[in-house]
């Protein structure tokens, strides 16, 4: 019997490992990419991988990369192709990954665009980041939405977050609204995520909040660069002590400390969780 010669197609075909992680319903494809197996001209992968009906699905790609200037690189890549500059949920799956990595050790120090985050994982299976504090916050921006006025902060925690206080968080139009917010023209040309909270009545220290993200373009289940402007909005402007609880979308809960006085933050520390699901090849 003649054997026959594979074809060109099927030689070029690479196999990429990859795990997939979840923080408080956040899910990530999380690739170590420390020997550059991730193809760069392959612009429009993240958006396929990312495809819950065709892909692997997911609300991120997250590749690990080689630092000089911290312990590791990780770069975040929307479900829509481009690259985010940071993604409070998606850095605490990376240190679960390390773990799976066998990378040993339990603080890390994590450069993303640039900034460094500090990392450290709990033997209850929680990882704590040292968060960017907002550099400077835009209170009350008046906004017209149709025949509607909103009045929102605005403020950047690696991306920029457009906070807005309601009463009653289920009944808010967020697939209606969000989008409206996201694109307003005082957002342009980059854009923001938006996040309506509520807080507590009887416990003041518990948030509960839902985020439409940037990129992503829907209300995804939890958003941790969200949950810490909503902190850094209730620590400053409602003076709500710590430790902050933030209740997103899918249930789970963020734990917020910030230290600072008068109104500046000197350091805000995220604390939450981070899920293996599971682990898989694909074929590019």
């Amino acid at each position: 019997m003649q054997s026959s010669t594979p074809t060109k197609a099927f030689e070029l075909r690479t196999s990429i490992p990859f795990s997939k992680y979840t923080g408080c319903g956040n899910d990530f494809i999380l690739i170590d990419n420390r020997n550059q197996v991730y193809p760069s001209e392959e612009s429009d992968l993240a958006e396929h991988l990312c495809d819950r009906q065709f892909g692997v699905g997911a609300d991120g790609v997250i590749l690990l990369e080689r630092s000089d200037r911290a312990d590791f690189v990780m770069r975040i890549f929307n479900p829509d192709g481009t690259e985010a500059e940071m993604c409070g949920n998606g850095i605490r799956c990376l240190g679960k990954f390390l773990q799976e990595l066998g990378i040993e050790g339990t603080r890390f120090t994590i450069e993303v665009m640039g900034k460094k985050y500090p990392l450290s994982l709990h033997d209850d299976g929680s990882v704590s980041v040292s968060m960017q504090p907002a550099p400077e916050i835009s209170w009350d921006i008046e906004l017209s939405i149709g025949r509607k006025t909103f009045h929102v902060d605005f403020l950047d925690t690696g991306v920029p977050h457009a906070t807005l206080s309601v009463e009653k968080l289920s009944a808010f139009d967020l697939d209606a609204i969000g989008p409206k917010i996201r694109y307003h023209e005082k957002f342009m040309p980059q854009g923001t995520n938006v996040d309506v909270y509520h807080i507590d009545e009887s416990d003041p220290s518990l948030i509960y909040i839902r985020t439409y993200e940037r990129g992503v373009e829907r209300e995804t289940m939890a958003c941790g660069t969200g949950a810490t402007a909503c902190a850094i909005i209730a620590w400053t402007k409602e003076q709500i002590a710590n430790p902050i609880r933030i209740q997103v979308a899918s249930g789970d809960i963020l734990e917020f400390k910030i230290s600072g006085s008068l109104g500046r933050i000197d350091q805000i520390v995220m604390k939450g969780p981070a899920e293996f699901i599971f682990r898989g090849n694909f074929s590019i």
